[in-house]
């Protein structure tokens, strides 16, 4: 399979079984909220929002959604936020994590943090999926920031990584370039 847009991506995860819960460090964001609940309408996804639990309602009640469907976790610090977060991942109680009003780099220290159940042997990157009008499909982009000098064995790993990622998304034949 090969994506050629995010609509394409969205309908492959639409209506499954099982929904995915993803957990919204520091939910108390306009833009995150609607993408959050744009996945939760769709029947994408199962929003578990930690963060300031009323600057969270206020903004739902803004958007005219309906945040009593979903659950709240009030913690007003946002290092804390992201630490609920992973624990809420490590306990199984969630699937896999968004980003809110929180900034990256805050983030991203408490998920790689000696203490985090992400850590492993593996070298940690991220993928970013970018639809370009003017390409015939998606573009699955790899760490633009996390690693700022990788050696060649760590760049190995990011392309396995990588492979890893596209082909649980199905797409048959991913290609590399560096």
């Amino acid at each position: 399979m090969r994506y050629q847009s995010y609509q394409e991506l969205i309908q492959k995860f639409q209506g499954g079984e099982k929904k995915k819960r993803v957990v919204v460090v520091a939910a108390e964001d306009s833009h995150t909220l609607e993408a959050v609940f744009k996945a939760y309408q769709n029947g994408m996804v199962e929003p578990l929002l930690v963060g300031d639990a009323d600057k969270i309602k206020d903004c739902l009640k803004e958007l005219s959604l309906e945040g009593d469907k979903v659950a709240i976790i009030d913690e007003k610090d946002n290092i804390a936020a992201a630490r609920k977060a992973v624990s809420l991942i490590h306990e199984g109680k969630a699937d896999f994590i968004m980003k809110g009003k929180i900034q990256t780099a805050d983030l991203l220290r408490v998920i790689v943090s000696k203490d985090s159940c992400f850590r492993t042997e593996k070298v940690m990157s991220h993928i970013s999926i970018f639809e370009v009008p003017s390409y015939h499909k998606l573009l699955f982009i790899t760490d633009c920031g996390m690693n700022p000098e990788p050696d060649l064995e760590m760049k190995k790993q990011i392309i396995l990584n990588s492979l890893d990622f596209t082909k649980k998304l199905g797409v048959d034949n991913p290609k590399v370039g560096i």
